[in-house]
């Protein structure tokens, strides 16, 4: 990486020529499931991260991705749960696995489902998640969460915990959502403790604090992140730096993640369309390879990282 030479004249800068997994994106479908978010009223935690979000209530769906996705080389794509109705997150895996199985013609090859973790039901949810066989993880709140009394820490409930560990006994990958600043020794502990079970932090694992003092402490917690080889990091979410983000702005978190993970353990997505609302997807992905290059990522550091990482992590 830093110190090598990369060849920029085989490739037109900011211009992807690798082959493709988009290891974040969703897709809604508003008449057969139910996404609060989208259909009731302007939800005002998505508008103080996303800002007006209006555009996006309204349906999704694979066609639309790949109308997006035009002239970027994808060849495998990773949904992530699109906080679909809480009480019944089996039915956007039985969803999406249908338009896998139909119209998507294997899209998505794999999915990451909702997973409430406090749940009493918790392991019978899992398992009828497990029916589905592009299942290849949960997404798990690790902050208390909405309505959550303000001494609930998810991270010492013997429930949350028991439940956890049942991602190791399924093969499943941990998407994480959204860990507090003040949680992150205890993430970091509960890391440790279970080395078979791949934890994976979107969106350059950065939280909504951006003040001085949570910056200092993301680049410390990355760097003993990139010590833990049961942590995977995406380059994702662009978008939440806002509807006007720059290459500049989001220059030095990519490099720093770069260079604290390495190129094993990095992969990269779009976060669309939620990112759509602030640049298009070739956009996305020449930002992404444009950054690669700066970091003097090789060729087969890229194919790492735009690809080869997230077949094995997702078990493409």
């Amino acid at each position: 990486m830093k110190g090598e030479s990369v060849d920029l004249a085989a490739r037109p800068e900011g211009e992807v020529m690798e082959k493709i997994i988009d290891c974040h994106f969703h897709l809604w479908d508003l008449k057969v499931n139910y996404y609060p978010w989208l259909t009731d009223r302007i939800s005002e935690n998505v508008t103080r991260i996303n800002g007006d979000y209006r555009s996006i209530r309204k349906n999704y769906l694979i066609e639309d991705f790949r109308k997006d996705m035009a002239g970027v080389d994808v060849v495998a794509a990773v949904h992530l749960q699109a906080d679909a109705d809480p009480a019944d997150s089996v039915s956007e895996s039985a969803w999406l696995q249908s338009v896998a199985d139909s119209e998507g013609n294997g899209m998505p090859q794999g999915f990451v489902a909702r997973g409430d973790l406090r749940a009493s039901d918790a392991a019978e949810t899992i398992e009828q998640h497990c029916a589905f066989p592009n299942l290849r993880g949960l997404r798990a709140e690790m902050h208390p969460g909405l309505g959550a009394p303000a001494d609930y820490n998810p991270l010492k409930d013997e429930t949350w915990l028991r439940n956890l560990a049942l991602l190791e006994k399924h093969k499943l990958v941990l998407e994480v959502r959204a860990a507090s600043p003040e949680q992150t020794d205890d993430v970091i502990s509960l890391i440790r403790a279970h080395p078979n079970i791949n934890f994976v932090f979107p969106h350059l694992a950065l939280s909504i604090w951006r003040d001085e003092e949570a910056i200092a402490a993301w680049k410390q917690t990355i760097r003993i992140y990139g010590e833990l080889p049961n942590v995977y990091l995406k380059l994702s979410g662009y978008g939440l730096f806002g509807k006007e983000w720059t290459i500049d702005e989001v220059r030095p978190y990519v490099l720093d993640c770069i260079d604290a993970i390495g190129p094993d353990r990095l992969v990269c997505g779009s976060n669309y369309p939620v990112d759509g609302l602030a640049a298009s997807y070739a956009r996305i992905w020449e930002t992404h390879s444009t950054l690669l290059d700066e970091a003097g990522c090789n060729a087969a550091e890229r194919a790492k990282i735009f690809h080869d990482n997230g077949k094995r992590l997702y078990r493409l």
